[in-house]
């Protein structure tokens, strides 16, 4: 009856114990310098520039306030481009957002250069 080859065990040389032990080391070095290294570099990069709109407190729920005309008062400036309207509606709006435009800057009835009809929205 053959017997099964038994091996001697794991057996490793010199340089592959030192190979072994060296990513060791090297893992545990990263686990511990993670931290350190990333909190340096972040300060590094925002010390750069002036402060900027960062050092302004963000607005908090109730601390805004709300224009003197209320949050309806500019509906009255836009046309209304809802889905499924024909060309003929979304030029007649497009007509009339021109004609409110130039009656509130004073243009009258001047000639201006004719602008390409924006596509409707969806």
């Amino acid at each position: 009856m053959p017997r099964l080859p038994r091996g001697r065990g794991i057996r490793f040389s010199r340089p592959e114990l030192f190979r072994i032990a060296g990513l060791a080391i090297l893992l545990v070095f990263l686990v511990v310098a993670q931290r350190p290294c990333a909190d340096a570099v972040s300060r590094f990069v925002t010390s750069f520039g002036d402060q900027g709109s960062a050092a302004a407190p963000l607005p908090r729920p109730g601390t805004v306030d709300v224009p003197a005309g209320g949050a309806g008062s500019d509906l009255g400036r836009y046309e209304q481009l809802r889905p499924g309207m024909t060309e003929a509606e979304i030029k007649a709006a497009i007509e009339r957002a021109r004609a409110r435009a130039r009656a509130g800057s004073g243009e009258g009835s001047g000639a201006a250069a004719p602008s390409p009809p924006a596509p409707p929205s969806r």
